[in-house]
Order: C-alpha cells, then structure tokens, then sequence
C-alpha cells in the first residue's frame, strides 16, 4: 500500500478498508498489552535472577572452603575415597511451560545424588554444599532460559508494534483520505452538475 496507483475510489471498497483498519488497530492495542506484560515479566525474572546469581556465588565461595577444609584436614586420597560413597546419579526431566504464549523449559529434579555411608565431618559438609548447588545451578539455568526467550519475544512484539504504528496503519489511514477525498470530490461534482442541469430545465420551462 505504498502507492494510491490502482486504488479502487468506491464506498465499498472505503468500507472494507475501514473494517481492515478497525481490525488492525484493535490486533495492536492487544499487541501494546501483550508488551508490556512481557516488559513486567521480563524485569521480575531479571531481578530474581540478580538475587539468585548473588546468593550461588556466595555458596560457591562456601562450598569452596568446605573443600578446601576437606582436603587439608583429610589429604586428597582420603577425600576421593570417601567420596566413592556419594550414589545415585542425577536425574531430570524437562517440561514445558509458558507466559503470555511464551514456552520456556522448567526442570523438573527427579533424583538427585545422595551419601550413601559414613563421611567425615568436614567433607560431609562439603559435600552438602556441594550438592545443595547443583540444585540452585539448574534453577538458575532454568531462570535464564526463561528471561532470554521472554526478551526475544519482547523484541519481536515491539517491532510489530512499531510496524503497525509507524508503517501499516499510517498506510492504510492515507488511502482512506485518498478515496474520501475522491468521493467528496465527485459528489461535490455531481451536486454542481445536477444544479446547472436543474438551471438549464428552469429556463427552458421559462
């Protein structure tokens, strides 16, 4: 619709613009909604992904110097033969969810690694922090996952936003001004016509 060349001057075509435009209008405003609960969405999923970066690097440092305790108080040998009693592999499945039409993954823990037999005091508690953080990994991944695709789709229903207002709807409301001009134009030519006609009767009669 970038040229008036071709355009159809009629009343039915004026009104069939106008039904599309109404359409197109009201597909926007939902789109307008839509982006700005994707916005909110978007900044609450940042914020807890800011509060859960913080508290896993600091349970990493902790987690860290639990180990580092562990080795110094038992040797490295020791360590990995007591943690040959750590059993059970990770378990997870991967479900679907979504928001505002968004699918994002959520993780699902079926079963996680446990101690299965005695271990010394300080790298039992190693190895809780240990395991307590690979929890808090997989939620995390599963945070981001979800603010990444939110922003990608907050993305593209700005641009279509942005399209509708700046592009398509400008379009549309320009060739409607052109066909209402052109029928104002011709009724306009048609009242005169019929005047002068109606003039000549009237003095033919006279």
């Amino acid at each position: 619709m970038s040229s008036l060349m071709g355009v159809r001057p009629t009343k039915g075509y004026l009104m069939d613009l106008k039904r599309r435009i109404g359409f197109i209008e009201r597909g926007c405003e939902f789109l307008k909604l839509k982006r700005d609960h994707l916005a909110k969405e978007l900044t609450a999923s940042l914020e807890v992904l800011r509060g859960r970066r913080k508290l896993l690097l600091e349970n990493l440092r902790e987690a860290y110097r639990a180990l580092t305790a562990a080795y110094i108080s038992l040797g490295p040998t020791e360590v990995k033969s007591q943690a040959r009693s750590i059993r059970r592999s990770l378990e997870l499945e991967v479900l679907p969810r979504s928001v505002m039409g968004v699918r994002y993954p959520y993780v699902k823990i079926l079963r996680k690694p446990r101690i299965e037999g005695e271990l010394d005091i300080t790298l039992s508690h190693a190895a809780e922090k240990v395991l307590s953080i690979l929890e808090e990994l997989i939620q995390l991944a599963e945070f981001e996952a979800r603010a990444e695709r939110i922003a990608d789709e907050l993305g593209k229903t700005n641009r279509k936003v942005n399209a509708l207002e700046n592009t398509i709807i400008p379009s549309y409301r320009r060739v409607i001004k052109f066909i209402q001009d052109k029928l104002d134009e011709e009724s306009l030519e048609e009242l005169v016509r019929m005047k002068l006609i109606g003039g000549a009767l009237a003095r033919r009669r006279a």
